[in-house]
């Protein structure tokens, strides 16, 4: 895949990226596979990296940390181990140690898990389980780094008989330096060492008084270090034995590097694959302070950007201070397959070239396997090359003008894209004859188009407006500006060509009014005209979109207090049944035992022949009746509350009726993306992935009326009390969200005000997708941390509509 020119990562912020993701690495070898990580325009590796970001995400997320720690790396030990005979040092088996036990540990931990990360389990395939070389060396080597006492028999030997060497040295050595201090031949400096001997300081005028040998003499001349005759014996017998402790720890560590020579293959695999799987969760990490989503991967070449941040703007702005922080306006945009080419004009400083690069960079990460900072339903194509003119390289030392080094870029780019590729051009036609330039570039994005390129161009050009308009694979757009304050908003608006503001913005400047009444003469009466219209138009727009806006608001209320008030007739509607029910049970109970007393009046009456059989007959019938109609009744409630629903054996699609496969919670298929999937239920849109879902049929016979919210008719749980708290403290976080879902159903059936939810504070990350979820929900009317007294931190009080 071609990327033109050699300053086009940079252009658009992807080495800064980079280097944000190489400070989130944990491995040597990491960083270096970072330095060259690269975008791929091959569709099933893109969705593989796409998938591993995603489950790394989920992971990083678990309240368990994962077991990935920092790690050297251990291809310099292993390439001197190759050698027979060589020796490591003993820190060298302390980094072994930490990657088999990192390797272990890692394996396990995305094993258990494997179900909801297939594509990290794969790659935890590759890592080997070296026990028996963790155990040898953990019987070899202390965690400090140093040689076990009992690493061998011989050692430990070794160091016994030294020990006690040195113990009787001391003592004799203590004994005779506290005798050359009483006989006044020694001051109270104490013993120590001199050429790895056990000495005294003796006064040098009585240095012949005590025999030994001298090893050094103070600077002054009046101390000399004796070794006394009595220590020689023992200091030659701890020199003895030291000697044999080195030959000992030689040879056990000689035994140790054979095993990193036998096992080396094995542990250079294990390092490759953890460092494969540090660079995923670096790019994971980066990705979740970016806020960062899985897009939609387009297959018939959409580009769609919904709340999609500049990855450039959005690193710096975190770096900053809360309070420095800027707010930055998320781009909306989108281009069907057919609209190959998008125009966007305005102002200076209005946005236009940070719009063109957050496209760029957005197709960059995804083909890196980055989550961008974006709705997850926006939808990006996989370029096939990535082309960026931003007309900054002028060169004196290569004699290029601006506009000189625009056409060797022309050139470049003509020769080497290839369909499906992405072009991105800044200030078109700019640096030359309007006309000529605006000719010459038209031409240049026709032949791209002829190619099936997607080319976004930003320019001043009226005549480039105008071929967005006319040309059928083109189209204009702008970027938005208040013209009350004449500053820009930094939205981009499609389908609209935008004013450049110059005579606004100048006079706004104070230009003296008759330049400007000059200027507007010699730009022509239908010039000014047409960009008068675009600043109608535009000012039109943004009132039309002031309206569109008012009547969201009111339709999400209405939809709102609609919902509220389906809950609350379901509520009575179940409430009158349960009251039905209970009475005709009670109906039942009474006339079971009204016929035993009838049959018992009966048999009198027979008895004392008060009347005839017709008579008692037609009784008995009559009592039958009543007590068919009330069992009838009974049994018809109970298959409409626990045949609601029928499982249908066709998988699930967009509109139809499905229910939770690990619970009763029902509703409406909405949406499906790749293994998840979005369902409406209550008003509420849940996600959730699409195998946990079964497709239902509505049995339309027992069923009196359409119900919106298949959530207050199938689960049972919803009639339960509800407590005021709920706690989710231990639990996973796919669990625990699960359980808050159905706490606010029943919450919210129940008419509740407010709970609280107590989800502890560890790191926050529990905290933050309860709080994620509770955004999603409309029912919802607030929620904040509890006070210190009350939790703080640690618990969420949660405020229902």
């Amino acid at each position: 895949m071609k990327l033109y020119p050699e300053s086009l990562l940079e252009k658009l912020g992807y080495e800064q990226l980079r280097e944000e993701t190489i400070l989130y690495s944990q491995f040597v070898r990491s960083e270096e596979i970072l330095r060259e990580i690269y975008p791929s325009n091959h569709r099933p590796t893109v969705h593989t990296l796409l998938a591993q970001t995603n489950e790394m995400m989920s992971l990083l997320r678990d309240p368990d940390p994962f077991p990935l720690g920092e790690l050297q790396g251990l291809k310099t030990y292993v390439q001197r181990a190759k050698p027979t005979g060589s020796i490591l040092p003993l820190p060298a088996f302390i980094e072994v140690l930490k990657l088999i036990s990192t390797a272990r540990f890692v394996k396990k931990f995305i094993e258990q898990r494997k179900d909801s990360v297939p594509e990290l389990a794969v790659i935890a395939q590759r890592l080997i389980p070296m026990k028996e070389l963790e155990q040898y060396i953990k019987g070899k080597v202390t965690d400090t780094g140093e040689l076990k006492d009992d690493a061998s028999p011989e050692l430990k030997s070794i160091r016994r008989k030294l020990n006690t060497k040195k113990n009787d040295l001391r003592s004799t050595i203590n004994r005779l330096m506290r005798k050359a201090v009483k006989d006044g031949m020694s001051s109270d400096e104490g013993a120590t060492i001199r050429n790895g001997r056990m000495v005294i300081p003796v006064q040098a005028e009585y240095k012949r008084q005590i025999q030994g040998f001298i090893h050094d003499v103070s600077s002054t001349g009046q101390t000399v270090y004796l070794e006394p005759v009595e220590a020689l014996h023992l200091n030659n017998e701890i020199r003895q034995f030291e000697i044999e402790e080195q030959q000992e720890i030689e040879r056990i560590l000689k035994e140790l590097t054979n095993h990193i020579r036998q096992n080396g293959d094995y542990l250079l695999q294990n390092e490759d694959t953890l460092a494969q799987i540090d660079v995923i969760a670096a790019k994971a990490k980066v990705s979740i302070k970016l806020d960062g989503e899985i897009p939609i991967i387009s297959q018939n070449n959409r580009l769609k950007l919904k709340k999609a941040f500049n990855t450039n703007l959005l690193l710096k702005n975190l770096q900053l201070k809360d309070e420095e922080r800027d707010d930055i306006i998320p781009l909306q945009l989108e281009l069907s397959p057919d609209e190959r080419c998008l125009m966007i004009t305005g102002p200076n400083a209005g946005g236009k070239s940070v719009a063109m690069k957050t496209v760029g960079i957005c197709s960059l990460m995804i083909q890196s396997g980055f989550a961008i900072p974006a709705d997850p339903t926006s939808e990006i194509p996989i370029f096939n090359g990535f082309f960026i003119d931003l007309g900054d390289d002028q060169s004196i030392e290569n004699d290029l003008s601006t506009f000189s080094s625009r056409l060797k870029w022309m050139q470049e780019t003509l020769d080497n894209f290839t369909m499906g590729s992405l072009v991105l051009i800044d200030e078109a036609a700019a640096g030359t004859d309007p006309e000529e330039g605006g000719a010459l570039f038209q031409s240049f994005i026709e032949h791209l188009l002829r190619n099936e390129c997607k080319v976004i161009v930003t320019t001043h050009h009226g005549s480039l407006k105008v071929f967005a308009h006319e040309h059928e694979n083109a189209v204009n757009g702008s970027m938005e500006f208040d013209q009350a304050s004449l500053s820009p908003t930094y939205k981009f608006k499609k389908g609209i060509p935008g004013s450049s503001y110059a005579f606004e913005i100048a006079q706004r400047m104070n230009i003296k009014g008759n330049v400007l009444q000059r200027a507007r003469v010699l730009l022509g009466e239908s010039k000014d005209k047409m960009e008068s219209l675009i600043s109608e138009l535009e000012t039109k727009t943004q009132q039309a979109d002031e309206l569109k806006e008012k009547f969201e608001q009111l339709k999400s209320k209405a939809e709102t207090d609609r919902n509220r008030y389906l809950n609350k007739l379901e509520g009575i509607n179940k409430e009158k049944e349960k009251i039905r029910q209970k009475a005709l049970t009670e109906a039942k109970s009474i006339m079971d035992s009204a016929n035993q007393k009838i049959e018992k009046a009966v048999e009198q009456i027979v008895e004392e022949k008060r009347t005839n059989k017709r008579d008692l007959n037609n009784i008995r019938k009559d009592i039958a009746s009543e007590r068919a109609y009330i069992e009838e009744s009974l049994e018809d409630i109970k298959e409409k509350r626990e045949a609601r629903f029928k499982k249908s054996e066709t998988p699930p699609k967009v509109g139809d009726h499905v229910r939770f496969v690990d619970g009763n919670t029902t509703g409406e298929l909405v949406e499906i993306n790749g293994k998840q999937a979005v369902v409406q239920a209550d008003g509420l849109r849940l996600k959730t992935k699409y195998k946990n879902l079964i497709k239902v049929e509505v049995q339309k016979k027992k069923q009196k009326k359409k119900v919106r919210t298949a959530v207050l008719e199938g689960d049972s749980s919803l009639k339960e009390a509800v407590k005021p708290t709920l706690d989710l403290r231990g639990m996973r976080a796919d669990k625990a969200l699960n359980e808050v879902m159905l706490y606010l159903d029943r919450a919210v059936f129940r008419g509740m005000h407010q709970v609280e939810i107590i989800h502890g504070k560890g790191d926050g990350i529990l905290k933050d997708q309860v709080h994620s979820y509770l955004n999603e929900r409309n029912d919802i009317k607030s929620f904040n941390l509890a006070n210190e007294d009350f939790g703080g931190a640690g618990c969420t009080i949660v405020k229902i509509k």
